[in-house]
Parts: structure tokens; C-alpha cells; sequence
């Protein structure tokens, strides 16, 4: 660099280019890049990004399908009651929509809590703890301040992101492994909810081994019927906010960032340790808030027990998997292993069916799921295949891409958007002659 030239200012940018070229392998390139060229790589970046999409809805297709059809085939074990039993699982699973719904909307929240954390690259095993603290702080709000629904569930959000925050620290100051933490955090958790419980007065029933009921004056509001409320719309709309976040916004990447490769994004001046603490704080509010609308229903009490955990937590973990971590597939992974739920009680009194059906169909489902990604990678290596050998995409694939595009089409005409323009620079003001 020559003594008159300025000196170059730091870019964010810049230095993440650096970073990726480091681990790549890649030096930058000097050349100019061309209009021409600029589009042609957009294009390239927008077609692998909707081939990647496909590829993901395409292996948790394949996850579902697999683990219905072995537990049908468990089925055949009585041939003599599997028409009988097949019908009725249906039937059964489309008459009760209300209860999917109901019984999706918590592990709605807690599996957005997960998901967020992964994209963190942080394993958030702690959800069942923060699920239960926020739940027993509902229930307090609830049964001995009688407080609304609401300021239960904001004091629950509290509740939920202070246990989260803890394994966040741990991890990001002193390089603790967040599963031991947050494991050790579940059993600290339960026994300090039966110790409160036990004593504060007007919160337990002294007849059962439950906490009270909670009365429709301080329960969440109703939509229609017994079972649907608003917790699946807190649900959908978070999912959509944090889809919105992590995808559009400058938090969101640097947060992926962190979870793609934290020495990367280190280097090119993003906080690791404060997004590994966001990450955490974020995702024990989303546990702590489920675990309130599902205490707050006014349908279930909170059993006191000294040796289970709540398990909502870890059906959320494979629930996330299985839509890939993305907060707009956990809405129908949630939606679709509640529905498999629901439906397995049409099997009861048939035959010799029982709820061990529903289970191993669930179970292959939810470790089907870990495998997603081996799928993705299968149907993305096939496509480069093809088009590396001038083959069009299978049909299956065409007819995907049409119906898809079909439907942004759609919804763009509904809602149409405002192109911005081109920015114009000013024109520079002459300079005089020195």
C-alpha cells in the first residue's frame, strides 16, 4: 500500500469474506463483477435455496410416511380387526381437530424453543425445566395472586428465559457443556416446584397429590368449544416472528453465524458469547410460556412427582428435528405428531390394539427424524446429478416446484408489494480549480 493511498476501513462484510475464504480455502477475487454475472448468481443462490426447501419437506414426508406405515404393519399382527382399526384411527383422528389442536399448541412452543437454540448450534435438552418453571410460577400467579391469564403468562416468560439464561452463561464464559446443565437444571427444577407447592397455602389439593384447578376467571380465554384456545395462535404467530427474525434480520444471521461455525463468525466481529446467551435467554421464554398455557388451559392440574420430568420437553426436541429447526415446519410437525396422538385413541377396545401401537408409530417417526438430514442430502445430490448430466428435475419434483410457485403467486397477488427503487446517488457539486 502506498504512502497516499487511504487506508481502508473495517467492514463487516469484508471480513466475514475473509473468514469464509480462510475455511474454504478460496482466496478473493479481484476481478470486476459484471451486471450480467451478479444476476446469474442470484438466480443460482434463489434456485439452491428453493431446491434445498423442497429437499426438506421431501425428507419429513418421507420420516411421517415411514413411521405410519410400519405401525399400520404392526397392525396385521390381527388381520382379523386391521380394517376394522384402520378406519377408526382416521376417523377418529379427523372427528377430535380441536384436541390436536389443543394438544399441539404447547409442544408448538417448546419445539420453537428448541429449534432456535440449534440454530444457535446450542442443544437446548433443558426445555422440560424451563417448561415445568414456567408453569409453576402460572399456577402461583394464578391460584395465590389470582392474576389474569396474561400477567401469568409474562411473569412465566421471566420464569422460563432466568432458567435458560443459566447453561447460556455457563456455556458461553466457561465452555460448560449446555446438556449437562440443563439436564442437572430439569431435577433442580421439579424438586424446587413440589417443595413451593407444598408449601404455600391455597395452591395444593389436599386430597389429591395435585395442585387446584384453575377457574375460567384466571384461565386462558376460549375459542370455541372445550379445547381450542389462543395458545396455538401465541404459537403460529411466534413461529412467523422468529422466521421473520432469523431469516430477514441482522440478528438472525449473525446468530446463524454462531451456529454454522463460531470461530468464523468470531473472526469477523460477531459476539459469540452474547448470542449463545440470547439464544438461550430466547429459547428458556418460548419453554416457560408454553409450559403456562398449558397449565393456565384449565383443563389439567400439575401432579406432584419426584421421579418424572415434564415430557413435552423432549417430544419437542424430535418435533423440531423433524421440520429441520425451521419455525414454520414446527408448526406442522407439531400439528402432525399431535394429530398421530389423538387418532391412536380410536384404537382403543379393537381387536388387541392398544396405545403401544401409537407409540412405535410415533417413536420411529420422532428417529426417522434425526435422519432428515441424510434424506436432504440424498435428494440435493440427485439434483446435482441430473443437471450435471443436462437430465431435467424428476417429475415428482416438477409438479412440487409448479404447485409451490402456484401458491407464491397467489398470495402475491393478495398481497401485493411495494419494488423499491434503485438508489440514485447524488451528483457531486463541481470542484474549483486549486
Amino acid at each position: 500500500m502506498s504512502e497516499n493511498e487511504p487506508k481502508k476501513k473495517f467492514s463487516f462484510n469484508d471480513a466475514l469474506n475473509d473468514a469464509t475464504s480462510l475455511l474454504t480455502g478460496h482466496g478473493p477475487k479481484n476481478e470486476g463483477v459484471s451486471l450480467e454475472g451478479t444476476a446469474t448468481k442470484s438466480k443460482s443462490i434463489r434456485q439452491f435455496r428453493f431446491e434445498s426447501f423442497l429437499s426438506v419437506v421431501g425428507a419429513s414426508l418421507i420420516c411421517g410416511f415411514i413411521g405410519v406405515a410400519i405401525g399400520f404393519l404392526l397392525m396385521l399382527t390381527n388381520p382379523a380387526y386391521f380394517q376394522q382399526g384402520f378406519k377408526s384411527f382416521w376417523d377418529t383422528g379427523f372427528a377430535n381437530l380441536d384436541k390436536v389442536v389443543y394438544i399441539a399448541g404447547p409442544l408448538l412452543l417448546c419445539a420453537l424453543s428448541v429449534g432456535f437454540c440449534y440454530k444457535c448450534g446450542l442443544f437446548n435438552i433443558g426445555a422440560s425445566g424451563q417448561f415445568t418453571m414456567g408453569g409453576m410460577i402460572a399456577i402461583i400467579c394464578a391460584l395465590y395472586f389470582k392474576m389474569p391469564w396474561w400477567a401469568s403468562c409474562c411473569f412465566a416468560i421471566l420464569a422460563g428465559a432466568t432458567i435458560g439464561s443459566i447453561p447460556g452463561l455457563l456455556k458461553a464464559f466457561f465452555n460448560i457443556n449446555e446438556v449437562i446443565t440443563a439436564i442437572m437444571l430439569n431435577w433442580i427444577v421439579l424438586f424446587t416446584c413440589d417443595v413451593l407447592f407444598q408449601n404455600i397455602p391455597g395452591v395444593t389439593d389436599p386430597v389429591g397429590n395435585k395442585t387446584k384447578a384453575i377457574s375460567s376467571a384466571y384461565s386462558l380465554p376460549s375459542l370455541s368449544g372445550y379445547y381450542l384456545n389462543v395458545t396455538i395462535l401465541i404459537g403460529i404467530a411466534l413461529a412467523l416472528i422468529l422466521a421473520f427474525v432469523l431469516y430477514k434480520t441482522t440478528f438472525g444471521y449473525k446468530l446463524r453465524s454462531v451456529g454454522f461455525n463460531r470461530d468464523a463468525a468470531k473472526y469477523a466481529g460477531i459476539s459469540d458469547k452474547g448470542n449463545i446467551i440470547v439464544a438461550f435467554v430466547v429459547a428458556g421464554a418460548l419453554a416457560g410460556l408454553g409450559g403456562a398455557c398449558y397449565y393456565l388451559l384449565g383443563t389439567v392440574q400439575f401432579t406432584l412427582s419426584k421421579d418424572t420430568v415434564a415430557s413435552q420437553g423432549f417430544d419437542a426436541i424430535p418435533i423440531s428435528l423433524l421440520a429441520n429447526n425451521n419455525p414454520i415446519g414446527i408448526i406442522f410437525s407439531a400439528l402432525f405428531i399431535a394429530f398421530i396422538r389423538v387418532a391412536g385413541n380410536g384404537l382403543q377396545g379393537i381387536g388387541t390394539y392398544n396405545d403401544e401401537f401409537v407409540d412405535i408409530m410415533i417413536s420411529i417417526i420422532l428417529y426417522l427424524s434425526g435422519f432428515s438430514t441424510l434424506f436432504m442430502n440424498f435428494f440435493l445430490a440427485k439434483r446435482r446429478k441430473s443437471k450435471k448430466e443436462g437430465q431435467g428435475p424428476p417429475p415428482w419434483l416438477k409438479y412440487l416446484a409448479d404447485a409451490a410457485t402456484s401458491f407464491i403467486g397467489f398470495f402475491k397477488k393478495l398481497f401485493p408489494l411495494k419494488k423499491k427503487g434503485p438508489k440514485t446517488a447524488a451528483p457531486e457539486s463541481p470542484k474549483g480549480d486549486q
